[in-house]
């Protein structure tokens, strides 16, 4: 669970020339494809996905270790568009210990093959789900996007060699499913993130496939978990969602059901229509799942301090960018908003080295209307270039209260959506943070704030996460870590070393920033006090990109973890 930027030149990101010129080549054939998607040649593309299939199963079964492949999502639910529609395959390998990475290599290395010679396969190997006996029921277990989409799997998935392992997965009930099915809409707002960003030419065609997909998906899940329907395809939760919706929606539904219909077409998608349509539907499924999860919960009480500026990090260049954003957001943004405000990461992931977020901050956007997609397109590409830290995020609160991160994760290709019921330490902060749309709000003096976070899973997520620490630092890669990375997993790590400690007391008090880290550290262990004073006066130096020294720190920040 997570507790859990005048006039901008758009940046682009430089890409090479034969990668142009592959994704132009493939272009014209998508087109072609689907402009010849009639009888008889549709039974030559079918037979072309069947063979393809065949041919990574043969494959990928050879491996040693492979225990079961499966073929999921649209082509294994029947839902094919000849051309656009990608081979999405899992590949589960026994728990072989030492051997278990190598075995997991040759498998990637055997699907790069397959989608260089063969274009239906998605070129980015982590589209490929690869897993370890093991990891797949730990995935199950502890990620809620994992569990609606193995659950998905028992009905739709297509076994092609092996143990029918989703088949064996738990029975759940439909109550059961309202949490897990809404991490499924991050993955589309992720998709969606796209017509955020500056500088893509992605194809009308390609842009209505993904349209008519998000709004299916967003569908389906507004249909499970606030009406209780279970929509068994993307056209039929399509046609469902439309009774639930008002006559102008619906309307817009009618348009997303004709994409398929007519992909090559030159006009318009609408896409500031179909975004508002998402973001109600989202909104919706987001608002209705606290109502039935989190209602009657006590919840957990927790106190943190939101820090003053003089408090967070020194970095003068962070100081100048945001001048230049409240320039934007005075110019551009202003009419569309409520007010913005500046505050503290603060994120509990099972992932304990991934999206490190100590010492950044997420740059928040409160909508007062809607922000045209153009606007949020130029603002989303300030945050794309080079000139702007990677430690501010950027969202956007919108639809009452739902808040929609602007700028994907590009490793896991997942994105950040924040309810108040699910992430109320950030809305607290928020509430404590706003301002006028002419100035981001910035605390010369940092305020005590109260919230409750939802009980059992904050302290189950503490639980494992203090276990994948003690699992980390129990071996020797930690110490092959590039400092400033661990200096990062140093912090968050005795963070939730200091949470863990502190689960039993009545009210839970949170550090927010290597500072307040640094100073629940010295109360916890007085006597480390010197060198780790030291410590953080090396990490500021490498934080800013100066030449430091706090790698002389490793072996005793690693040995204060063990001991906590």
């Amino acid at each position: 669970m997570l507790i859990e930027p005048y006039c901008l030149v758009a940046s682009q990101p430089l890409i090479a020339d034969d990668t142009l010129m592959k994704s132009s080549v493939q272009d014209v054939i998508q087109r072609i494809v689907l402009g010849t998607s009639f009888f008889p040649l549709t039974c030559f593309y079918r037979k072309f996905y069947d063979l393809s299939i065949l041919v990574a199963s043969l494959l990928l079964r050879r491996v040693d270790g492979v225990i079961t492949v499966y073929l999921r999502r649209g082509v294994a639910r029947g839902e094919i568009v000849y051309g656009l529609s990608d081979i999405d395959l899992s590949v589960i390998i026994a728990d072989l210990g030492e051997k278990e990475q190598a075995a997991k290599d040759t498998v990637r290395a055997v699907y790069q093959k397959l989608s260089r010679i063969i274009p239906l396969f998605p070129s980015s190997v982590t589209e490929l789900g690869v897993y370890s006996l093991s990891e797949f029921y730990d995935m199950y277990e502890d990620y809620d996007f994992h569990r609606y989409r193995f659950n998905e799997g028992k009905h739709t998935w297509k076994l092609l060699f092996g143990r029918d392992l989703v088949s064996e997965l738990p029975e759940l009930e439909a109550s059961e499913l309202y949490l897990p099915a809404t991490e499924e809409l991050r993955k589309w707002w992720a998709l969606l993130n796209e017509e955020f960003i500056s500088g893509t030419y992605s194809p009308p065609f390609r842009r209505r496939y993904l349209w008519y997909k998000a709004i299916a998906e967003a569908a389906r899940v507004y249909l499970l978990v606030c009406h209780g329907e279970d929509a068994q395809s993307r056209d039929a939760a399509l046609s469902q969602v439309k009774s639930h919706l008002p006559d102008e929606q619906s309307c817009h539904v009618d348009r997303v059901q004709s994409f398929l219909r007519h992909l090559t077409s030159d006009e318009d998608v609408l896409a500031d229509e179909l975004m508002k349509l998402f973001m109600t539907m989202v909104g919706k499924s987001y608002s209705e799942m606290e109502r039935k999860v989190y209602t009657g919960s006590k919840g957990k009480a927790v106190i943190a301090r939101v820090p003053g500026s003089r408090e967070l990090i020194a970095d003068t260049k962070r100081d100048g960018i945001l001048d230049k954003v409240g320039t934007i957001i005075r110019t551009e943004l202003e009419p569309y908003l409520d007010s913005v405000a500046l505050i503290p990461q603060v994120e509990f992931e099972l992932d304990v080295l991934s999206n490190s977020d100590i010492d950044s901050f997420y740059l928040v956007l409160k909508e007062d209307g809607y922000v045209p997609i153009e606007k949020l397109r130029g603002f989303r590409s300030f945050f794309g270039g080079s000139l702007c830290p990677g430690n501010i995020e950027p969202f956007i609160v919108a639809d009452g209260g739902i808040a929609f991160s602007l700028q994907a994760d590009s490793v896991s290709n997942t994105i950040k959506v924040k309810s108040p019921g699910k992430y109320p330490l950030f809305f607290a902060m928020l509430d404590e943070m706003v301002s006028s749309p002419l100035e981001i709000a910035r605390k010369k003096n940092g305020t005590p704030i109260r919230c409750c976070l939802p009980p059992d899973t904050f302290e189950e997520t503490i639980r494992k996460r203090t276990a994948k620490i003690d699992v980390m630092i129990s071996g020797r890669n930690v110490y092959k870590m590039r400092t400033l990375d661990f200096l990062a997993f140093f912090w968050g790590a005795a963070r939730t070393k200091l949470l863990f400690r502190s689960l039993e007391s009545g009210e839970i008090r949170i550090p927010l920033t290597s500072r307040q880290i640094f100073d629940a550290l010295v109360e916890f262990s007085p006597g480390d006090s010197d060198w780790l004073n030291d410590l953080h006066r090396e990490y500021i130096k490498e934080l800013l990109g100066e030449e430091g020294e706090a790698y002389r720190f490793f072996s005793k920040s690693v040995d204060l973890l063990r001991h906590m």
